[in-house]
């Protein structure tokens, strides 16, 4: 450490001063009278002409330096901005960085290394990230609310809410009941051949119960959604389902996923036995069960081969899925579990996946009808279970240790019980957040923040030379006839129209599990209700405390819930560098997904139809086959990854960033540099890309069976990547881990080839990668200038490292809580 010393005036130094009434030999003596003397008498022409030139220029120079002073104080650029958000978010950002790691070489660890030290896993916990810690903050506030002993509301669906919460909170009383409650609903069913009598010939009963009254989904899921070719009306929707393991590939690669079919074995018998069987009997009828959803795992479509949904659309007739699948009853089963509505043979329906369904038919028929039985009563029971008592969920939890590398859940049961609400209630319970949190001017802002990026996407689509002016016209259209949702669907702050959505839902304090067992009955009701409606616009498929974000091609928008409209993502009184790298990427996601792989097949009305010429199509499927071959490429413990199933997602990731940066270029022309954040030492347009960063931090367990393919433990801390981009306000110099990809890259190319973004991100697990070389196709892929300079600018490269990114799930929900999983309907971030 340098140390520097303080000045100080000696003695010795110090100029001698005359002592009063003393002459000294440089003094002269002054008489009383003495004749005045001009005073520039002594000084020639000369030196007088050289003071008045000396005195302007130091005028000048005074002007000057005013004038430079002035000028730094107003130019953001050169400015700091001392406001306390600034101050706060500043310190954030300085929390969450790495100084020990040059952004050259690891980009992520740069940004994020000090979010993670900070930031250790919770128990129970897998992984943890931004969205996480900002659901925790959300459902923090939700507890406050219904916890407050002055809770009073004119809406009855907002006290609904309340007494579903206190319900679940009654944890005394639910472990008093233990597994009774179920036991007496499987016997009401007709009983389950694992803990008791049953009856044979209930086949169809059972499974009309199951599936209609208690929402479960053996076999295939069944839901009324808008029709992908006729938008403006809804239909029937039959797709494949029966699996209670994450992927079907767990089951199929038996060796290496041998220690996790013994703990779901394990489980199933367990439960089984709480339930009242006994063990030996048991372990072997769910050892049966298992075989059974073994086969539906074999039948099942992977999906990557379902991305396609033009190819796996095909409507029909009752009658002619009565054909297709005979060994049920379709028109009785359909008429019950929508009922009271009366169907006829005629009555439409959309199957996703017709030799599924024929195979699962063959498959019913040649199955036992005990193992049948077994079956469906399982899918029953995995969900009820989370309203049992405690041994249930410690049950469960042995599962997702082995699954996710958890340990026991200290995650209290407030938290529990918030979820739960917001599943059965959501919209009711967003009434409460959205009154106490939401600032009306967020979403006026985040409005205009759609715009710009809007504008900037359709920029990029006037530079694709490879489109056609017809498909790029159709393109714009669609772009502009993009609707979007920000913060909540407006029904939730009016009583009336609020209780309406509820009205039929009965709700006690005293039995949670009643409580759910209700939500199932009354969700089938509200689906039955929506068939012969029209979609609507207010039917959201997320609540509004949601920390999440999807795009809906049936009826091309984008919804953006207030749940995340917060920091970090977004803050009105931040810089606009975060705000932009954080919502705003996310917007501009979202937007990309009408343009992805699947959304590209709708158009702008939000019909399944072919609206791209030929020629634009097949150089659209060209560029995007080049973004998957690169994902192929890339490796986890020796197993590649799979770039079709998540190209949509990786199409998605490029474009949005792209979108929301060049949006913020264009926001720069128009209102000019803004102030830096103090003590960071980042210019704006690095704080973007930091910004967008930091919102995908995350810290996760050293293993965890990946529930997506590759399969097996993928989270194993893979360095580095060489994500391409130029320099970190100075340059990123040759050999770095950034610029020698750049570089190789780029010589393996064509001299007019440019290189893409090198994106690695991870979903539960699921790790890709993308490092693309080809011809621009603008909105595809993320793509930031030539790197034949010899120092690339930093702005127009993304830098590097692992984008975690939330599992990926569609939806399809009513206002009252989700219905069924879908792969059709949403894209969400």
């Amino acid at each position: 450490m340098v140390d520097y010393k303080r000045a100080k005036l000696r003695d010795e130094e110090a100029p001698e001063i005359p002592v009063e009434g003393r002459a000294t030999p440089e003094s002269l003596e002054v008489g009383f009278q003495k004749r005045t003397r001009r005073l520039f008498g002594s000084h020639t022409q000369l030196e007088l002409v050289l003071a008045g030139l000396s005195l302007v220029l130091a005028a000048l120079l005074l002007g000057c330096l005013v004038a430079l002073w002035v000028q730094y104080h107003r130019d953001p650029a050169h400015s700091t901005c001392l406001t306390e958000a600034c101050i706060r978010v500043a310190g954030k950002i300085l929390e969450s960085l790495d100084r020990g790691v040059s952004p050259c070489q690891d980009f992520y660890q740069f940004s994020c290394g000090g979010w993670i030290r900070r930031n250790p896993l919770p128990n129970g916990r897998s992984r943890w990230n931004t969205f996480n810690s900002l659901w925790d903050q959300n459902q923090a506030i939700l507890k406050h609310l219904l916890e407050n002993t002055t809770f009073n509301s004119s809406s009855e669906a907002e006290r609904k809410t309340r007494r579903f919460y206190l319900s679940c909170l009654q944890l005394e009383r639910i472990e008093k009941l233990g597994a009774q409650p179920l036991r007496d609903l499987i016997d009401k069913i007709g009983g389950w051949n694992i803990t008791g009598p049953w009856d044979e010939d209930n086949f169809m009963e059972v499974l009309k119960t199951v599936a209609g009254t208690y929402r479960a989904t053996p076999f295939f899921t069944v839901y009324v959604s808008a029709d992908s070719k006729s938008s403006n009306s809804n239909v029937i929707q039959v797709d494949q389902s029966g699996l209670f393991l994450p992927s079907r590939d767990y089951y199929l690669n038996r060796t290496a996923n041998e220690k996790v079919l013994t703990a779901y074995l394990d489980y199933m018998e367990e439960l089984g036995i709480l339930l009242g069987g006994q063990p030996a009997s048991t372990r072997e009828q769910m050892q049966q069960v298992l075989e059974l959803e073994t086969q539906l795992a074999n039948i099942t479509v992977p999906q990557d081969q379902r991305r396609d949904e033009e190819k796996i659309y095909h409507k029909m007739s009752i009658s002619e899925l009565q054909t297709l699948a005979p060994s049920m009853d379709w028109l009785e089963f359909l008429s019950f579990l929508l009922s009271p509505l009366e169907l006829g043979d005629s009555e439409p329906v959309v199957v996703y996946g017709t030799e599924y369904l024929q195979q699962v038919s063959e498959l019913i028929n040649r199955t036992e009808p005990s193992i049948l039985n077994n079956y469906l009563i399982w899918n029953l029971v995995q969900k009820t279970t989370s309203s049992l008592d405690q041994r249930f969920e410690s049950a469960q939890e042995k599962l997702l240790e082995t699954l996710y590398g958890t340990k026991k859940s200290c995650t209290p049961r407030w938290q529990t019980c918030i979820s739960n609400t917001d599943d059965a209630l959501g919209f009711a319970l967003g009434s409460l957040f959205v009154k106490a949190t939401f600032d009306r001017q967020s979403k006026e802002i985040a409005e205009g923040m759609i715009s710009e990026i809007r504008s900037a996407f359709e920029e990029t689509l006037e530079e694709l030379v490879w489109m056609d002016e017809k498909t790029r016209l159709a393109a714009k259209e669609k772009a502009d006839a993009i609707y979007d949702m920000i913060g909540f669907p407006d029904f939730i702050l009016e009583p009336k129209e609020l209780d309406d959505v509820y009205d039929g839902y009965e709700v006690s304090e005293d039995s949670f599990f009643q409580n759910m067992l209700n939500l199932y009955n009354f969700s089938a009701k509200v689906m039955a209700d929506q068939l012969r409606k029209p979609p609507s616009r207010d039917q959201w498929s997320m609540t509004p405390q949601t920390v999440n974000a999807y795009y809906l091609p049936t009826k091309n928008e984008i919804v953006f819930p207030a749940g995340i409209l917060q920091a970090p993502f977004y803050a009105h009184n931040h810089p606009k560098a975060l705000n932009f790298g954080g919502i705003g990427v996310v917007m501009g996601h979202e937007l990309t997904h009408a343009f992805d792989d699947q959304g590209r097949e709708y158009d702008k009305e939000g019909n399944l139809r072919p609206w791209w010429q030929n020629e634009s199509l097949t150089a659209f499927q060209n560029h995007t086959a080049c973004m998957e071959e690169q994902y192929n490429q890339y490796q986890v413990n020796g197993e590649r990854l799979n770039g079709l199933q998540t190209l949509g997602e990786n199409i998605a990731d490029n474009g949005g960033l792209k979108a929301a940066y060049k949006a913020y270029k264009a926001w720069l022309r128009t209102h000019g540099e803004e102030q830096q954040l103090p003590a960071v030492g980042l210019t704006n347009h690095q704080l973007f890309f930091v910004g967008f960063a930091q919102v995908w931090s995350l810290g996760r367990t050293g293993c965890v069976s990946c529930p997506l393919p590759p399969k097996g433990c993928h989270w194993e801390k893979l360095g580095s990547c060489r994500k391409g981009a130029g320099k970190w306000g100075h340059s990123c110099h040759v050999g770095s881990a950034l610029r020698e990809s750049l570089v190789s890259r780029a010589q393996a190319s064509s001299p007019k080839s440019e290189v893409f973004s090198r994106i690695l991100f991870e979903r539960e697990g699921l790790l890709a990668l993308v490092e693309c070389i080809g011809a621009s196709i603008g909105p595809l892929l993320l793509l930031w200038g030539n790197v034949e300079k010899e120092t690339v600018a930093w702005e127009y490269k993304m830098t590097c490292s692992w984008l975690p990114r939330n599992q990926i799930r569609s939806r399809v929900s009513t206002q009252a809580g989700t219905l069924s999983s879908t792969l059709h309907h949403s894209k969400q971030f």
